[in-house]
C-alpha cells in the first residue's frame, strides 16, 4: 500500500468517475468488437474464443475433456454442454469419446472453427491497430506504460482482502495442532 494521501484525499480523484469511465470502456470496446466482427462469419467468437483459450491453457494435443472445461470455466457442466451444442451446430468445434476412457467426452476445435478464429482475430487485430492509430506517440507510450498498474493494484488489493477475510474465518486455524 502506498504512503501519503489516501484515494479520497488525492486532489481530483473520484472514485464514481472511475468506476463511470471503466463501465464506458468496457461498453465502447463491446460495441467496436461487434462492429469489427459484423463482416466475419458467424462463430460465436466468445465462446470459441474461450475454449481456445481453456484448450491452450488446460487441454493436451488440441482437446479438452468436457469435465475439465467445465471446471477450467467455473461453470456447471449442462450449461458448457449446451453451449458446446451451439458451436458444434455452427460447425465450430466437435464432442467425440476418448478413445482411452469411453467415459470421457472430449471436445476440440474443427478446422472450420480454427479458420473462423483466425478470421475473427484478423478483423479484431485490424479495429484495434485502428484505434490505436489514433492516439497521439507519447498518448500510446503512457498508455502502454500505465496499462497494467490498476490491474495489478485491484489484483494485489483484492489478494489481500481474501487474507484478512480468511484470517478472520479461523484465527486458530493450525494452532491446536
Amino acid at each position: 500500500m502506498r504512503e501519503g494521501n489516501t484515494v479520497a484525499e488525492t486532489p481530483g480523484f473520484e472514485l464514481q468517475g472511475l468506476i463511470h469511465y471503466i463501465g464506458r470502456l468496457r461498453e465502447a470496446s463491446a460495441r467496436g468488437v461487434r462492429a469489427a466482427l459484423a463482416d466475419t462469419p458467424k462463430c460465436r467468437f466468445g465462446m470459441l474464443e474461450r475454449l481456445h483459450y481453456a484448450i491452450c491453457t488446460y487441454g493436451i494435443d488440441g482437446v479438452i475433456g468436457v469435465s475439465e472445461l467445465a471446471r477450467a470455466a467455473g461453470k456447471p457442466l449442462p450449461a458448457v454442454s449446451r453451449a458446446l451444442r451451439l458451436l458444434e451446430q455452427d460447425g465450430m468445434a466437435e464432442r467425440r469419446t476418448d478413445p482411452e476412457d469411453r467415459r470421457k467426452t472430449l471436445v476440440r476445435i474443427t478446422p472450420a472453427g480454427q479458420q473462423a478464429l483466425r478470421d475473427c482475430e484478423a478483423a479484431l487485430n485490424a479495429y484495434f491497430t485502428r484505434v490505436m492509430a489514433r492516439l497521439e506517440p507519447a498518448q500510446l507510450e503512457r498508455m502502454m506504460e500505465m496499462r497494467n498498474v490498476l490491474v495489478d493494484a485491484l489484483e494485489a488489493e483484492t489478494a489481500a482482502t481474501l487474507r484478512a477475510a480468511k484470517t478472520k474465518e479461523d484465527p486458530d486455524d493450525g494452532k491446536d495442532l
